[in-house]
């Protein structure tokens, strides 16, 4: 029990202690009067109940006088803190800023810089992002540019002596659509002079092994849809025959068109 509670209690004992006997000495005195012991009773409660009375109405009397003197005659130092607690009606809406200034001054001012440096390392991080991606996709391109380039120089070296200039674009055009996993269109005839179907086949094999991993019946159907020599010939047998015989004809089987560049 706390020594505040237990002083309460002294105190209200007390008090009652006091009432009590006043009640009792009140009782004894009408008694010795000549009263009757019924009325005599009634006197006791009576008294001790109006001595409780007397006493809370003392108390809040004086509580009263003290509040009254504390207004007239405040402390050194009260009316400044309540004028600093005092806020005006007018000023209610700034009641947020003003409890944000009163801050003791041996106390950091962290959440405005912290929440300045988040922001400032969020749209750092978004910036950073955003630079890295476009990095990454511009060497993406051109990681896709430069691979293409490598297959449409091979492509001319290998045909360049054996088609058109017209048909070895349209057979560089077809190239590049496989690369980017677009149809072939069927209007594409190229006729070729001095090479076999093997050469053809192993052409095939090499763009295919190249920009894998399309699947090798996308390269039969360039191979058929493009040159005139596989018309007849169905897409399944010219995808059993795209490595036949690596070293044989003119166009051989090549494992990386990167190698054969530097060649």
């Amino acid at each position: 029990m706390h020594l505040k509670f237990f002083e309460y209690i002294v105190i209200y004992l007390s008090v009652l202690l006091v009432c009590v006997i006043g009640g009792a000495l009140a009782r004894i005195s009408f008694l010795g009067k000549g009263g009757d012991e019924y009325t005599a009773n009634i006197v006791f409660w009576s008294i001790t109940a109006l001595s409780i009375l007397f006493y809370a109405l003392i108390i809040l009397f004086l509580d009263g006088i003290i509040v009254l003197f504390r207004k007239v005659f405040p402390k050194k130092g009260s009316s400044e803190n309540s004028n600093e607690d005092f806020i005006p009606s007018e000023n209610l809406e700034n009641v947020g800023e003003k409890q944000k200034q009163i801050i003791d001054e041996n106390t950091p001012i962290y959440l405005v810089e912290n929440s300045e440096e988040n922001s400032v390392n969020q749209t750092t991080e978004s910036v950073n992002l955003e630079s890295i991606r476009k990095t990454q996709l511009q060497q993406k391109h051109k990681n896709e540019t430069v691979k293409l380039q490598i297959a449409l120089d091979y492509t001319g070296n290998q045909f360049a002596l054996y088609v058109t200039d017209e048909d070895l674009n349209a057979l560089c055009n077809a190239v590049s659509l496989y690369s980017k996993k677009e149809g072939i269109p069927n209007g594409i005839s190229v006729h070729t002079n001095g090479l076999t179907n093997l050469d053809l086949y192993h052409f095939g094999w090499n763009i295919w092994n190249y920009f894998r991993p399309i699947k090798q019946e996308e390269i039969s159907k360039l191979l058929k849809t493009v040159f005139v020599s596989l018309d007849d010939i169905d897409l399944d047998s010219i995808k059993s025959h795209l490595k036949d015989e690596p070293q044989k004809g003119n166009i051989k089987i090549q494992e990386d068109l990167t190698d054969y560049q530097k060649t």
